[in-house]
């Protein structure tokens, strides 16, 4: 944690992924280590001898096209159940992760995000722990929509 005092968030607040300027409800969940997206048409590229994923964030009004460097794979536990009814044991899978500059309030960071189709979650992005700390933040439950943003960002997509 920073030397400054946490940034008290709500456990829903809205994000911005600051390259399409696009503001999503983002789900802070201190039970998840990582942060991730719901994304889909994920695509390996290169810039200037540097791997990027070229992906889609679908939203009500549109989708939205991304490149986000590509910066390895994260192994998530998920249990079997949630795709394969019937089974109960948690099976590991491994999700791309990219980097992605989001906004949270007035503040902006570059963090690791994996990407994953999400669209049967209630929030198309998840901020685990380590996000939380990236923006020296600490969750209060009780709480959603803390945070005012000090500029205009397009509405909820």
């Amino acid at each position: 944690m920073a030397n400054s005092e946490a940034q008290i968030y709500g456990y829903v607040e809205k994000a911005t992924l600051i390259d399409q300027n696009l503001t999503l409800s983002a789900k802070l969940d201190t039970g998840a280590k990582s942060a991730s997206l719901h994304a889909v048409n994920i695509t390996e590229i290169e810039k200037k001898g540097i791997p990027y994923l070229r992906f889609t964030v679908p939203t009500k009004t549109g989708d939205y096209s991304f490149e986000g460097e590509y910066v390895g794979k994260v192994k998530i536990k998920v249990r079997s159940s949630e795709a394969n009814p019937g089974l109960l044991r948690t099976t590991p899978i491994k999700r791309p992760v990219v980097l992605l500059n989001i906004k949270l309030g007035d503040k902006v960071r570059t963090i690791k995000v994996n990407l994953t189709n999400r669209k049967r979650f209630l929030y198309p992005l998840l901020l685990g722990r380590d996000a939380i700390i990236d923006f020296n933040g600490a969750v209060d439950p009780a709480l959603t929509f803390t945070t005012k943003s000090k500029s205009p960002v397009n509405n909820e997509k």
